[in-house]
Formats: structure tokens, sequence, C-alpha cells
């Protein structure tokens, strides 16, 4: 064999184990990553939320058996004139008695320095809400959302989007 030959097997076997180490890195990382069972999320005209605006969100359960964690994203503007949001959360399971709830979610720190992500004038924020839960029965639930801000004229202004995300639980 020829010196020239035993460099390009050499050269050919390094690129072969880079692409399969490659190619198991990049299914290690996908098969890691979760994926939500439900996101949806609502956009707010003009950033104004209007207090007898309610957010109606729809999510089929196939099966009670799972275990899932439940939580709200915040979308908000730097022209958000507060440092929490509060909120008269209604979760509707297909056939039996509706769940009230009311929650305060932290927007900002005391300092005023916004939490979560930020791009721009706009700010990010995943809040866990429900977490390791189960839907009882199979079918369709409705969460429905009402903001309980206190503002003069019943329009909170300043948010821009909300959205809930049902993930599984590990």
């Amino acid at each position: 064999m020829k010196v020239n030959e035993i460099r390009f097997r050499r050269k050919g076997n390094y690129l072969f184990v880079l692409g399969v180490l490659t190619l198991i890195t990049v299914l290690t990382t996908n098969s890691c990553v979760k994926k939500p069972v439900v996101e949806d999320y609502r956009m707010l005209p003009h950033s104004e939320w209007h207090q007898d605006t309610i957010l109606i969100f729809e999510m089929n359960i196939p099966d009670p058996k799972k275990v899932y964690n439940l939580s709200f994203t915040v979308r908000n503007e730097g022209r958000y004139t507060y440092s929490n949001l509060w909120l008269f959360v209604s979760i509707e399971p297909p056939s039996s008695k509706v769940i009230n709830d009311t929650l305060e979610l932290t927007l900002a720190k005391p300092s005023g320095e916004w939490l979560g992500s930020g791009l721009g004038d706009l700010y990010d924020r995943k809040y866990p809400y429900k977490q390791t839960i189960f839907f009882p029965e199979i079918g369709k639930y409705t969460i429905s959302v009402r903001q309980g801000m206190r503002t003069p004229n019943g329009i909170l202004k300043g948010i821009h989007d909300f959205g809930i995300a049902l993930d599984k639980a590990l």
C-alpha cells in the first residue's frame, strides 16, 4: 500500500466516525426536547386586555392516566405599568364540575426589572400553574382566563399575548 492510500483511508474513517457521532448527537438532542401536548396563544389587539374579555383555550385529553404540567405564558410590553398580573381561571372538564381559581403572576422584580426573556420591548415568561396533574376524563377541557387587575376604565394596557402550554410530566 502506498502512503497516500493509507492517509486517504484514515481520513475516510475519520469522516465516517465524525458523521456517526453527529447523527447520534442530533437524535439524542431532538429526543430530549419536550414538545408540548397543547400550546396555544391569544394575541390581544393593541396590547389591551379588557376586563370583560375572556380568553378561551380548548384541549383534548385522550388518556386520563397520563400526568401533565399546565403552564401559562405571558408576553408583556415594557410600557406595562404593573409588576404583577391577577388572573381568574376556570377549568371546565367534559362532564363534571367547573374548577375556579384566582392567581397572581409576578412579571417584574421589586426593582422594576422585568422577569423572563426580552426581545426589544417585549418580555416573555412561562409560569407553572398546575404541576403533575391528571385530567380524570377523556375529552375536551376548556380553560377560560380573565384578567383581574383593577384599572380605572377596565382596560389593562401592555399585555401583548397570553398562552397556555400542556406538557407531559416526567
